[in-house]
């Protein structure tokens, strides 16, 4: 089968497409026919080893790429409650050496979800990482409503974009921080007041939120406290080391010295989230923006732009 694969840590030109054996399922894991595969930061950050000291970290040769959509074509030994033929998405463990850019993977049972009637392939494929950010942050850590304020960094790009139509949905009033162009396309998911971060400083605004979601992680809590309510929450996806230490410290910070929050996400995934997500995709809460649709033999250059910090929405790797 053909994979995007590294033999290496390093810039996106470490990337190739190789030829390597099929993977067998092994006992509660099935084998899937991948039909479409999305690609995320986390891609990034595992491909260049910014996260290879983590002890569980498996080393190169390793394949790239985390979340999937496609079809159950082998199972192994156990109870599984997936069949042959089934639609299923979901997304890798990223700290073993397969990666969903690939012709077939196997996984556990217990990551995978089904895919709902009336939603493709690749808008599953786009779901998993950002929208499971997205979901986790507005629904368990901080839930929104319909009297709730909040400012959103990096709405248009992938976790962004999928924060800004569940808060919506929900019936929050969204500042939304983006590029100027994405402006026009933010403003289309419902954003109530866009800012061109090139023209505007957020954290300079006099007004405050109950809820800062720093999807883009261009600020922390101690920079954005005087824009939170009293009771205000501040969330940041932890987007490298640096980020996750400073966010763990001011969580300590907020709890002592105030009634706000800072929250350090790191995604709860399984099947449990997915199927969450998969009931809010069918509902159309949750409707993927797919900017780009490419091949294997693009994926080096995808990640290429995606370093420049200007995403819309996801890339979809059509496999």
């Amino acid at each position: 089968m053909q994979a995007v694969r590294y033999a290496r840590f390093g810039a996106p030109e470490v990337l190739q497409v190789e030829d390597i054996a099929e993977p067998s399922p092994a006992h509660g894991e099935v084998k899937v026919r991948v039909r479409a595969a999305s690609l995320n930061p986390l891609d990034d950050k595992c491909r260049d080893g910014e996260l290879r000291f983590i002890p569980i970290f498996e080393r190169p040769p390793r394949g790239l790429g985390c979340d999937f959509a496609g079809d159950v074509v082998g199972v192994g030994g156990g109870a599984i409650p997936h069949f042959i033929g089934q639609r299923v998405f979901g997304s890798l463990n990223p700290f073993g050496r397969q990666g969903s850019c690939a012709e077939f993977l196997t996984i556990g049972a217990n990551r995978l979800a089904e895919i709902p009637e009336g939603v493709a392939h690749a808008a599953a494929a786009a779901l998993p990482i950002a929208g499971g950010i997205a979901v986790q942050a507005l629904v368990d850590e901080a839930p929104i409503g319909g009297s709730t304020r909040m400012l959103l960094t990096g709405a248009g790009g992938g976790v962004g974009h999928f924060a800004l139509q569940l808060a919506k949905h929900r019936g929050a009033h969204v500042t939304a921080v983006c590029s100027a162009a994405n402006v026009e396309f933010v403003r289309s998911l419902g954003a109530d007041v866009v800012i061109d971060y090139a023209q505007e400083d957020f954290k300079a605004r006099t007004e405050t939120f109950d809820v800062i979601f720093d999807a883009a992680g261009v600020s922390d809590y101690s920079a954005c406290r005087k824009l939170l309510t009293p009771e205000g929450a501040y969330l940041n996806p932890s987007g490298s080391f640096g980020a996750i230490a400073r966010t763990v410290v001011h969580a300590v910070v907020a709890r002592t010295t105030s009634r706000q929050r800072a929250v350090p996400l790191a995604l709860r995934a399984g099947a449990t989230a997915w199927r969450r997500l998969a009931q809010l995709a069918a509902d159309r809460v949750l409707v993927p923006h797919i900017a780009r649709t490419i091949g294997l033999a693009e994926v080096a250059s995808a990640q290429q732009a995606m370093a420049t910090g200007h995403a819309r929405g996801k890339i979809v790797v059509q496999i």
